[in-house]
């Protein structure tokens, strides 16, 4: 149940053996796919209710031996520790029942803990929703043993769905369409029923809700989502299929306050709930990774032998247990909607990429391409050569040369924390800065002495998964050159194992892959920077355009030729602006192309003081001359915005100062005023898209051009005493040469 918060030529004879037995791999290969795929993807819409479990009252539990101490199930408390508690308390004295002289009981966790909890093994089950669980499988840190059930006429169900509603009175809201605008309220970000389900059917109808809904709130329950479009706080919500039924069934809601958006009803006759979305498994009785096998197959058996009518069953609002349900549909929503643990969520989309970056994309395309025969090519060629050391010293020289020039370097060695190398070709040179000797046996320093600590534990814990599995390793990681250098690398590698299925060594290659990742990153902050400056100019003019047109307005309604030719003057300054504005749109004509660098901050804000009309408004320039700050240089365009927005919303405003300070290695760039401040109410709407009239660029765009480079903006200011804007640049993203300004 989820409680959630509740990707022509003349062959040789080698090159033809080469040929043919990898074509006939391939078409091997692809036969089995073609058996197996129809077993591994069975439709959503295919799931039905399981009628038998196959567990009969005869069944016999493994025997078990005697252990001390207690078998902690740990549980998603979407409703509080105490609500978990006495939902599932009973299950684990059921369990301790049938699994004598094992004591087993319940550890509510939030979802914070879950992961923490699984990692560490301080549960040994665990019981979350599909979301959730579908990360933990991903990562191979946990195997479900059984899938809840939840009533059904007349057979259980292993399945469930979200149900989208609003209220009966509001005539607004028919169809999936109509939330544009509205105010949505929604479990928690990773609830499956109360968000994940709702999310795939919304995107499906065109709709995107950081873009489309005016808001979007979590409640952290399924109750609270739904008493929240009851009591008017939303204008519509999403839960899971059963809640409606079951908030009504207590009491807590009368159903004919209630309408269901995009109903399923028909699509699944045999499900007793309402329903808007497709069906997923319900919520798995999982054993964490480590846990004894015959424990884990006891529980299971167990769990599956609960009747429906049983004490524990009822506490958790169930019916019971049933095998273990696939969870590949769930896995497939989660990367429709590039969520954990399938996170492209939030980038360019691939028509953006494409039209942006074009002759990049190629270029990185052949680069792969050619990278990939390459790699191939040094494949086959090591295994040949290996053969060829057992023929005589020529073919050990042919080897060492051939391998010698690879982009990048092979090896063997160790399964051991320090990856002990056995072999280390001479790429490893070009690469890290090291000699292939001061490796070998950990003479001068270890390979794991180079990754970057940040990695190392993660990359440990991935290849001995994938040893386990007799599967490949592949991933990438930093290294620490003997320079200094960050350099990023691509492993591709796997474990060679003797006749007893011991492991005897590794095997793989390492290549250069940090022109690929700077590459990216220059996408990435080419496409944020071509973005700002189309709202920044637009933004601009605009507001200008306005500004004249009032101006032009009054001039026309004046009754002397004085006042006509004041408002006439103004007209004509705003005109000098809206130059200017097209003056920095030519200074930025290769946008996206000039990359980030180090900015002096008080030459910055000298520049940006030459672009208003300060009046008799004083504005104090006391940040160090010496301070720079890596960031875009269209950063100028943040302070001009903070010295428009409080002269003109500062009222009672006569000087602006700006200054610099230090703090726990990191600097904060200052601009304060003596206006009136900025009131509580709206300090967090300030930074919000479209909020406001007549800001210059918008704070909104000022944060974003910031966000470039990884600075934030905040309003600390007392309202009554003046605003306060700080600009907090983290360590190693700023830095002072020379004298001070004083």
């Amino acid at each position: 149940m989820d409680r959630a918060g509740d990707e022509g030529v003349v062959m040789t004879g080698r090159q033809r053996r080469y040929f043919s037995g990898g074509f006939i791999f391939f078409l091997v290969l692809l036969l089995v796919l073609l058996l197996i795929a129809p077993l591994l993807a069975l439709p959503v819409s295919s799931i039905q209710p399981v009628q038998d479990n196959g567990i009969g009252p005869d069944t016999h539990l493994p025997s078990l031996s005697p252990v001390s101490g207690d078998i902690r199930i740990g549980v998603l408390a979407s409703r509080g520790e105490e609500i978990a508690h006495m939902e599932w308390d009973p299950t684990a004295d059921y369990l301790s029942g049938k699994l004598a002289p094992y004591h087993f009981t319940i550890t509510p966790l939030n979802f914070q803990e879950v992961m923490p909890a699984v990692q560490n093994r301080s549960v040994s089950f665990i019981v979350v929703n599909p979301s959730v669980y579908t990360a933990l499988e991903y990562y191979g840190l946990a195997q479900r043993i059984a899938t809840l059930q939840v009533p059904g006429d007349p057979d259980p169900i292993p399945v469930f769905g979200g149900v989208i509603f609003t209220r009966s009175d509001n005539s607004d809201i028919r169809t999936i369409e109509d939330l544009k605008g509205k105010r949505f309220a929604a479990v928690d970000p990773t609830s499956l029923g109360g968000w994940h389900a709702a999310f795939m059917e919304i995107l499906e109808k065109g709709l995107v809700p950081e873009r489309d809904f005016a808001e979007l709130n979590f409640t952290g329950t399924h109750d609270a989502a739904v008493l929240a479009v009851i009591n008017g706080y939303a204008d519509a919500g999403t839960a899971r299929s059963t809640q409606l039924e079951r908030m009504a069934k207590e009491g807590r809601v009368d159903r004919s306050q209630i309408r269901v958006i995009n109903d399923q009803s028909m699509e699944y006759p045999w499900y007793p709930y309402r329903i808007s979305t497709r069906m997923y498994p319900e919520w798995p009785f999982a054993a964490v990774s480590g846990t004894n096998i015959t424990l884990s197959k006891a529980v299971s058996v167990a769990l599956l032998m609960m009747d429906a009518d049983d004490p524990a069953a009822l506490a958790a609002r169930s019916a019971g247990w049933a095998i273990p349900q696939d969870h590949s549909t769930v896995h497939e929503l989660l990367r429709a909607l590039h969520l954990p643990p399938y996170e492209d969520y939030g980038k360019p989309t691939v028509e953006e990429v494409v039209r942006y970056f074009w002759l990049t994309i190629l270029a990185i395309l052949g680069g792969i391409a050619i990278l990939a025969s390459l790699l191939v090519n040094a494949w086959h060629t090591k295994q040949e050569l290996t053969r060829a050391l057992m023929q005589g010293q020529e073919q050990e020289r042919m080897m060492k040369t051939l391998i010698s020039n690879l982009p990048g370097f092979v090896y063997r060695c160790a399964n051991d924390r320090d990856w002990t190398m056995m072999f280390i070709s001479d790429g490893c040179r070009q690469l890290t800065g090291y000699e292939p000797e001061d490796f070998i046996g950990n003479n001068t320093l270890s390979y794991n002495d180079i990754i970057h600590p940040d990695y190392r534990d993660d990359i440990w814990e991935i290849w001995q998964k994938k040893m386990q599995m007799n599967d490949y390793f592949e991933g990438e990681y930093p290294i620490i050159t003997r320079n200094g250098e960050t350099r990023w690398v691509w492993e591709r590698g796997r474990g060679i194992f003797g006749d007893g299925g011991t492991i005897l060594f590794l095997e793989g290659f390492i290549s250069d892959i940090t022109d690929r990742k700077q590459m990216d990153e220059a996408l990435r902050e080419s496409y944020q920077k071509i973005r700002l400056l189309t709202g920044l100019t637009r933004h601009d003019i605009l507001n200008q355009l306005t500004s004249m047109q009032l101006c032009h307005d009054l001039a026309r309604e004046s009754e002397t030729v004085e006042e006509c030719m004041t408002f006439v003057d103004r007209a004509s300054a705003i005109g000098k602006r809206i130059e200017a504005t097209i003056g920095f749109t030519r200074e930025y004509e290769a946008f996206g192309i000039t990359g980030s660098g180090w900015q002096q901050i008080f030459l910055v804000i000298e520049s940006a003081k030459t672009e208003l009309s300060p009046g008799e408004v004083i504005i104090e320039n006391l940040v160090p001359s010496d301070l720079t700050v890596y960031a875009d240089p269209i950063i100028r365009k943040v302070f001009t915005t903070l010295l428009d927005n409080a002269i003109r919303h500062g009222r009672t405003i006569t000087r602006i100062r700006f200054s610099a300070l230090e703090e726990s290695g990191s600097m904060i760039l200052i601009c304060e005023d003596d206006g009136v401040g900025i009131a509580e109410e709206e300090k967090a709407r300030i930074f919000q898209r479209g909020y406001g009239a007549h800001t210059g660029i918008g704070l909104f765009l000022s944060r974003e051009i910031l966000s470039i480079t990884g600075l934030e903006i905040r309003e600390t200011g007392i309202p009554g005493e003046g605003a306060r804007f700080e600009i907090w640049v983290p360590s190693g993203k700023w830095r002072r040469t020379g004298d001070h300004h004083s």
